[in-house]
């Protein structure tokens, strides 16, 4: 008899296999997004689907990711939804920045992930994660997703900042959901196109805690110019 105890299979969203009705499509962007996508959008190189009057393509494909962020990129552009969503948070970051801005953005970052100059960044990264593999030798319970947040914040200080970012607290990860939870949902007005300037019920709150995020981001630019 085979006693081995079955492999452990971590909860996710079952790819749908029959489209979802209008109300139900809207339900579910409210709950969680990611229930979404049935199964071509996971299995098929690329799929195109309509979605309140957009037209949305899923790829899959490595060269057609390529194709379509990098070579032809002019020809597409994002979702209105997805805009509405993450320039609050982002603004014209390298996510949400599109044409000549986008251009720019990559130009600018893209020295620092060249294969020659990410490859540096493997002995760092090691380090990090055997410093915190260390809070598991107690054994105990631990929330992954929490721990995952921490340790990419630990290499992304370490790789990119040398370690000093000016962060407003001991715990990141908290902040982070924190920031989501307020301002990284779906709102009812973005499901209407509503302009940016109406209010979102959903983000009630979500300024403040962006604020903090913002303040952040200006400590650790005065740190790495002093």
């Amino acid at each position: 008899m085979d006693m081995r105890p079955d492999p452990f299979v971590p909860p996710a969203p079952v790819p749908r296999t029959v489209p979802p009705s209008r109300l139900e499509i809207i339900r579910t962007i409210l709950r969680n997004p990611l229930e979404l996508w049935g199964e071509p959008s996971y299995t098929l190189p690329w799929i195109k689907t309509r979605f309140f009057r957009d037209s949305t393509i899923i790829v899959n494909d490595p060269g057609l990711i390529k194709y379509v962020l990098v070579d032809n990129a002019s020809n597409y552009r994002m979702s209105d939804i997805r805009q509405l969503v993450l320039r609050p948070i982002l603004r014209d970051g390298l996510l949400t920045a599109e044409g000549q801005v986008w251009k720019r953005s990559r130009k600018a970052v893209a020295p620092v992930f060249t294969p020659r100059h990410a490859k540096g960044f493997a002995g760092q990264m090691l380090r990090q994660s055997e410093l915190y593999a260390e809070k598991y030798d107690g054994g105990g319970s631990f929330d992954i997703a929490t721990d995952m947040t921490e340790l990419t914040f630990a290499i992304l200080a370490d790789t990119l900042f040398s370690g000093e970012i000016a962060s407003s607290s001991d715990n990141f990860a908290d902040e982070v959901n924190a920031l989501l939870h307020r301002m990284g949902r779906v709102d009812p007005m973005d499901l209407m196109r509503a302009p940016s300037w109406v209010p979102r019920v959903t983000r009630i709150g979500g300024q403040k805690i962006l604020d903090q995020f913002r303040n952040m981001v200006h400590k650790t630019m005065d740190l790495r110019l002093e």
